[in-house]
């Protein structure tokens, strides 16, 4: 029965991949510029923007200078989230740098034994976060066109992380193992790591942001993003919210900047839409995903437990936005 499981599982998506392929064929013009525009984003907004922090905090890890810098946080996030000190440092880096750099750095302290399976899974619960660029830059002053919008969202989704991570705070505590750490490498060797596992690590994220922006307008232009559009539309509308929003949820959940963007030309109430939008760049849509889980891989980290942290971090910081929203103007 598990042969057969695994099996149909594999049709399925070979069916799709093959889809995908015979899509490319039919029109090449269309998804040619969808591949040149996704290595556009790549190379003038994420590649500046994370490889310099890819680098430099690698770095810094395999000359274990953060455990030092997280000895000054360790009373403070073992009391409060079951963590290292080094947990804290995670975070801020998380919160500068955006995307999927607090993946990373968690991945590589788990590699050179510095942290647990466990404390991963607790760190990822409030060191997954954007940057302030994204939120204000991007969403607020770029696609609301109010600064302030975006910075009630970023508060709210920083806020949001770590109300997500007292939930998950106690997750695996009873099995605590601590993995021996890894000899420090000599100066020359952690050079020229550092530099090839950080290349190999922006092009894996510029590769997943092509294929996506492939894929999205692939499911645009078939007519499935209309679809998952008419499901979100039906459980809006039994909750009493407006129909409108279905579209930006149904494309934020594969690509987020697609999706605050679609809220944004909703024409909706500029608090909800605010609200809504803060939800989807915490939930991160799965071209973050799976950016994330490549690196998280290594900490053989659950994918639906991983996917369940990301949902409550989504409902929590929409939550809160739309609580900070009720006494502050916009």
């Amino acid at each position: 029965m598990k042969f057969w499981v695994i099996n149909k599982w594999q049709i399925l998506l070979s069916a799709l991949v093959l889809f995908f392929m015979l899509a490319l064929v039919i029109r090449p013009d269309i998804y040619m510029d969808s591949c040149l525009r996704g290595i556009l984003i790549w190379g003038t907004s994420v590649l500046p923007a994370l490889f310099p922090f890819f680098f430099f905090s690698s770095i810094l890890i395999k000359l274990r200078a953060l455990d030092i810098i997280g000895a000054k946080l360790s009373k403070f996030m073992q009391t409060i989230f079951h963590c290292p000190g080094c947990s804290g440092v995670i975070y801020l880096l998380s919160i500068i740098s955006g995307y999927p750099v607090g993946a990373k750095i968690t991945s590589e302290m788990y590699q050179a034994g510095t942290l647990t399976r466990n404390q991963v899974v607790r760190i990822n619960a409030f060191a997954s976060t954007s940057g302030p660029l994204f939120i204000i830059g991007s969403v607020g002053v770029g696609m609301f066109v109010n600064h302030a919008c975006g910075i009630i969202m970023l508060i709210a989704h920083l806020l949001g992380a770590l109300f997500n991570g007292l939930l998950y705070r106690n997750y695996g505590i009873k099995n605590e193992i601590q993995a021996p750490p890894q000899p420090i490498q000599k100066t020359q060797s952690i050079l020229s790591n550092t530099m090839y596992d950080s290349i190999i690590s922006i092009l894996i994220v510029g590769g997943y942001i092509v294929i996506f922006n492939i894929i999205i307008d692939m499911l645009f232009n078939i007519g499935l993003l209309e679809i998952f559009s008419a499901i979100f539309g039906f459980l809006l509308n039994i909750i009493g919210l407006p129909t409108s929003l279905s579209t930006g949820l149904a494309s934020g959940i594969f690509e987020v900047t697609r999706g605050c963007l679609d809220l944004s030309a909703s024409g909706l109430d500029l608090k909800l839409i605010t609200a809504f939008a803060c939800g989807l760049i915490s939930w991160g849509g799965f071209s973050i995903h799976l950016q994330a889980l490549t690196f998280l891989n290594k900490c053989k980290i659950s994918i639906p437990f991983y996917l369940l942290q990301k949902f409550t971090q989504c409902i929590i910081s929409a939550f809160l936005c739309w609580l900070i929203l009720l006494f502050v103007p916009i």
